[in-house]
């Protein structure tokens, strides 16, 4: 008899998980190609053991091969959103790089705070609450009936 061949894909290193409910949630599904692409940089540099991610704009610009200058508004992005959260500043005398917590994972003992489930998309200006053009003109000839 023959032996079965295992026909299971060997990879080497570790992985990570992102889970449906944040890759469904409004926050992420508003983030860009590059601010998805810079948490996912963050994502592996984590460590358990460390808990914080060292990554300053510099890095991570060199690393996704944008402007550093973009790679900033991604960052304030991921912030705003509640990916992350600046736990240390930057201090380049001291050459110090910004840390950085990721808002889904354990920090410090305590369980993800999960603040991108808070958010919320903002309505486009484009597409703002608008009282419809026609709707407008009802109200308006129904206020003016209501003062005669």
């Amino acid at each position: 008899m023959s032996r079965k061949k295992n026909n299971r894909i060997q990879r080497s290193g570790p992985f990570f998980v992102i889970y449906q409910d944040m890759f469904n949630s409004d926050a992420f599904r508003s983030l860009n190609c590059k601010e998805r692409c810079l948490l996912l940089e963050l994502f592996a540099f984590y460590q358990p053991s460390r808990e914080d991610v060292f990554l300053s704009t510099r890095d991570a610009a060199k690393r996704l091969k944008i402007h550093r200058d973009t790679a900033c508004k991604a960052f304030k992005s991921l912030e705003d959103r509640g990916f992350i959260r600046l736990t240390q500043g930057a201090l380049w005398q001291a050459r110090l790089t910004r840390t950085w917590r990721l808002t889904f994972m354990e920090y410090q003992g305590r369980e993800p705070t999960d603040e991108w489930r808070d958010y919320k998309s903002k309505a486009d200006p484009k597409r703002s609450d608008k009282v419809s053009e026609s709707s407008g003109r009802s109200w308006l000839i129904d206020a003016v009936k209501a003062d005669l």
